[in-house]
């Protein structure tokens, strides 16, 4: 991950943290600060990013998934 992505991840998380939002890694609550590291290590994969929202748009939760090198293929092709 790039310096200039991690800063933007950083930024956002920190946004969602403070309208206390609740983060999620794999399924499981976390802090923005776990989140960023395992963006950062990831490795043979990625992290896809899920906005939870309510029946009228709003984010109610926001969800990073591993995704293995297979799954993460069917996602860029």
């Amino acid at each position: 991950m790039k310096k200039k992505e991690r800063q933007r991840l950083h930024r956002e998380l920190q946004i969602y943290c403070k309208k206390g939002i609740p983060l999620l890694l794999n399924g499981k609550q976390t802090t923005a600060k776990q989140i960023e590291k395992a963006c950062q290590i990831a490795e043979m994969g990625e992290y896809m990013r899920d906005y939870i929202q309510d029946e009228q748009g709003k984010i109610q939760g926001l969800s990073f998934d591993f995704i293995g090198e297979t799954g993460f293929q069917l996602y860029t092709k």
